[in-house]
């Protein structure tokens, strides 16, 4: 059956078990074409001590009767009046304090894990001074099929040294999450905290404006203690059109770096001259990614004019790569032709199906 939050708890898993007990949470709004493989996912997995417990924000679709069509007792699902991304925080410690696991994972229901994801990862924590577990994240698209090149961040992390992928020593890894690549450092769905640590900071973390809580609450877990570095996909990011991340880009991009501005202001935070230099450096680059992804979304609504405006703002020297794209992308405006079809032969997942 599927269990309501608050509902007495399920004899899954026994006293020993529970000390070893995943929490899963999965924060769900319109995502009935997503979530009965995000929960396929969950099933699949190798290590059976596990709760998921989905809180449904309100969908308008059949989010709701397709998650109900799974009757393991260890699916748990609630649903909530609609609180939307700006109180994203409080959805998230929601599930978070209807939870029962010494460990907390997330998976938003439009992700997907690999089977081996948390057998894998549980085993870190033996070690007590870790309070944070996270790998590569892969990417697939909106018909479930994935990427073959890596996601930028997984080839990144080539160049990291190992003190900063594992925070050791503690908060190792802070200079360099503060800038633009170390935003995304830890890719939410592969991610697995401690308890105990999430307990200590209060709860996944709520700023105002913010549309998202896993930055926020991974540069405070940095204080708490070391991180493991499991260098494989540990958790899949679906990339479509529709998909929060997609549409607002731009707005979190601004409160992102809003944010960043208030952190340097704390005495915590206080970097290096070297280091404050290169967080400053990487966010003025910034702005060419807000143009090109703006620029790639007007192409997929034929909004060819507004979209080489875009292109160009993009096209600048600090980020190669993306300038390159962009100039692509300038180019197939002209004959009226989005990016899509090269994101797929170039092994990257499209914002949309082919034909």
């Amino acid at each position: 059956m599927i269990l309501r939050i608050g509902d007495k708890q399920s004899a899954v898993e026994s006293r020993s078990d529970s000390r070893r007990l995943v929490s899963i949470i999965t924060p769900t709004y319109n995502h009935e074409r997503f979530i009965g493989a995000c929960i396929e996912s969950v099933l699949s997995q190798t290590y059976v001590h596990w709760e998921q417990i989905i809180i449904d924000d309100g969908s308008t679709d059949n989010t709701e009767g397709i998650a109900k069509r799974y009757h393991d007792p260890r699916v748990r699902y609630c649903r909530q009046e609609n609180q939307g991304l700006d109180n994203l925080a409080i959805t998230y410690n929601r599930a978070f304090y209807a939870s029962r696991g010494s460990l907390i994972a997330i998976l938003e229901g439009d992700d997907l894990w690999p089977p081996h994801k948390l057998a894998t990862m549980v085993d870190a924590f033996a070690d007590s001074s870790v309070v944070l577990g996270y790998g590569v994240m892969g990417e697939i698209d909106v018909a479930g099929n994935i990427a073959r090149r890596s996601a930028a961040i997984a080839r990144k992390y080539r160049g990291l040294a190992r003190s900063v992928l594992f925070n050791d020593p503690v908060l190792a890894a802070m200079p360099y999450m503060l800038t633009v690549p170390g935003h995304s450092m830890i890719p939410a769905s592969t991610a697995l905290i401690r308890r105990t640590a999430l307990e200590a900071i209060g709860g996944f973390q709520y700023v105002p404006g913010q549309r998202y809580v896993d930055f926020p609450t991974f540069i405070k877990l940095a204080f708490q203690g070391k991180f493991w570095f499991f260098p494989e996909i540990m958790g899949y990011r679906r990339m479509y059109a529709s998909s929060a991340t997609a549409q607002f880009f731009e707005e979190m991009s601004e409160m992102s770096h809003r944010h960043l501005l208030e952190l340097l202001a704390m005495p915590e935070f206080r970097l290096q001259e070297d280091e404050l230099a290169e967080v400053l450096r990487s966010w003025r680059s910034v702005g060419a990614a807000v143009s090109f992804r703006r620029g790639r979304a007007l192409l997929l609504g034929q909004q060819w004019r507004e979209a080489r405006s875009h292109f160009l703002k993009a096209i600048k020297p600090a980020d190669l790569l993306v300038a390159m794209t962009a100039i692509a992308g300038w180019c197939l405006s002209w004959v009226h032709v989005d990016l899509e079809s090269i994101y797929r032969k170039a092994g990257r997942p499209a914002l949309r199906s082919g034909h």
